[in-house]
């Protein structure tokens, strides 16, 4: 079996979940069994709105109000989520709900932690894809790396594999597009002082650069007129 972190098993893997969003396969009324839905976050709707959906890595950003201003950011983040909690909960949102200017999405790492293989992470990450498309439209997606921890320093290979297989494969999927926040955690390949007391979760300072990598992606991918209109 070709391996996973050989060149020819990234290109593989991004093929393989290209395949699963182009092919139209799944259906996500597979999940609306599930009562639960995401949580609400704060702040008014509008065109200005963002998603932040995600693990705890989204729920623990207590001040991302204030880093994203005068950007309305919603917190829709759950603590220590899989994709498996994730998942079912976005297929829940109801009919007729506003749309965000943009979902940011960080999700998988517990997974990865959790012992679960790259390639059905990658499944997991298709399938919220196909959901938004189903339920949202060509609403943008902004996917963020994974970042490294000194906690989870041991997964750090197979973070890399996740994220060089998506930056392969969002070039093909409408209205993806992907985040670097793992670069500027790094500094000559080294952790730098972002991380709070667990050695996982980010401090002020690691979620202030995370801040800065979605601004700089949201007026990358985001009409101009919006980002004047909600940015300032």
């Amino acid at each position: 079996m070709q391996k996973l972190d050989s060149p020819l098993g990234k290109r593989l893997l991004a093929l393989s979940i290209f395949c699963v969003i182009v092919g139209g396969w799944f259906a996500f009324t597979h999940y609306r069994d599930a009562s639960q839905t995401l949580p609400d976050g704060q702040g008014r709707e509008g065109p200005c709105a963002l998603w932040f959906v995600g693990s705890s890595s989204i729920k623990r950003w207590t001040s991302l109000e204030q880093d994203m201003a005068p950007w309305v950011a919603h917190n829709r983040g759950i603590n220590s989520a899989t994709f498996n909690e994730i998942l079912p909960r976005f297929a829940n949102i109801e009919q007729g709900t506003p749309k965000p200017a943009a979902i940011i999405l960080y999700a998988g790492e517990n997974d990865l932690a959790g012992g679960r293989q790259v390639r059905p992470i990658f499944h997991d990450m298709a399938r919220f894809l196909e959901m938004r498309t189903q339920l949202l439209g060509d609403v943008p997606v902004i996917i963020l790396s994974m970042k490294p921890s000194p906690g989870r320093w041991a997964i750090f290979p197979q973070q890399q594999i996740y994220n060089d297989a998506t930056r392969r494969l969002i070039p093909h999927v409408q209205n993806v597009h992907y985040a670097d926040i793992t670069t500027p955690l790094l500094k000559d390949g080294k952790l730098g002082d972002n991380y709070q007391p667990d050695k996982v979760h980010m401090n002020a300072a690691g979620y202030r650069i995370w801040a800065d990598v979605v601004r700089a992606r949201l007026k990358d991918i985001l009409p101009e007129k919006t980002v004047k209109a909600c940015a300032g």
